[in-house]
């Protein structure tokens, strides 16, 4: 079952259409990045998705369910706004077992979150001391308390100094592996989502532009795909790769480490020639070109 549905939803302020006639779907334990400008719809989606608005027109399914309409649906979303606000005469353990109180939660959840995002060494401070890294990191220890299946963040690097953009990045990807929840993340940052999702949801005005994997997009808008493999022997295997039709180049960066850019048509095939090198190929990654490149693609196929 999907997580998040959307069918054909209009949502109007006023005279304003925040949302036209938007339709996608999000499978469930994706990390989906919700791409597109300021002012294209994203957070009206995110609201959307959490029951806070009720769409004009259209359907929102959560869990095949109306989030507008059912609590239960709800609570099951954590949420991490993109300007949240935060008593600062409160110590931060005390915060975080306020807000548990009112979502029903106990203690051994407080230091559950406290402990998953890093906040050990300051529980005891403040909030109002905290420097900007850390106040989001409150932020989205407060989105898992009582253990969300979906992340909502809209958002969580926004005026973050590159050092702490980094940090907050390496840990959506830990929270991610370690608790397999499923993410929605807002960002018009387009280069970092690039280093977390593995879908995504390109809107415009209020338009929703497509969606799908990543790597079925790469494949759809014939973004060249890169790899990195790690092997055994890395002459070897850029010896039988360069012979393969579909390999555009392949490059050594490392002792053992190569660069292979292919073909976008032929993913299944350079994977199945991976498999037979097994021997020799100890991992592989796949890695991309820019994503702000596939945006690119995407906006002017709807010109």
């Amino acid at each position: 079952m999907s997580v998040v549905e959307f069918r054909e939803v209009i949502k109007r302020f006023g005279k304003v259409e925040a949302l036209r006639g938007a339709s996608f779907t999000i499978p469930e334990k994706t990390v989906t990045a919700f791409l597109g400008p300021n002012g294209a719809g994203k957070t009206t989606s995110m609201k959307l998705i959490m029951g806070f608005l009720k769409p004009s027109k259209g359907e929102v399914l959560v869990w095949g369910e109306e989030p507008w309409r059912n609590e239960g649906v709800r609570n099951r979303i954590g949420y991490l706004p993109e300007k949240p606000v935060y008593p600062a005469d409160i110590v931060v353990e005390d915060f975080l077992s306020y807000l548990a109180r009112l979502r029903r939660v106990g203690r051994l959840d407080v230091e559950r979150v406290i402990r998953l995002v890093g906040l050990e060494g300051v529980a005891d401070r403040r909030v109002g001391t905290l420097s900007r890294g850390y106040l989001q990191r409150v932020g989205i220890a407060q989105s898992l308390l009582g253990d969300p299946e979906l992340l909502i963040l809209d958002e969580p690097t926004a005026n973050l100094d590159p050092a702490a953009r980094r940090e907050i990045l390496d840990l959506l990807k830990v929270l991610h592996k370690d608790l397999k929840v499923s993410m929605i993340i807002s960002s018009h940052i387009i280069p970092e989502l690039q280093e977390v999702a593995n879908y995504a949801v390109f809107i415009d005005k209020g338009l929703v532009l497509d969606y799908g994997y990543l790597s079925d997009l790469w494949k759809r808008y014939e973004i060249e795909a890169v790899f990195n493999i790690e092997a055994v022997d890395a002459g070897a295997v850029a010896r039988i790769l360069v012979e393969k039709h579909y390999v555009r180049s392949v490059k050594r960066v490392g002792e053992r480490v190569l660069e292979v850019s292919i073909d976008p048509g032929y993913y299944k095939a350079f994977e199945g020639a991976l498999t037979e090198l097994s021997h020799l190929v100890k991992s592989y990654s796949f890695k991309t070109t820019s994503l702000g490149d596939l945006y690119e693609k995407v906006v002017r196929s709807r010109l």
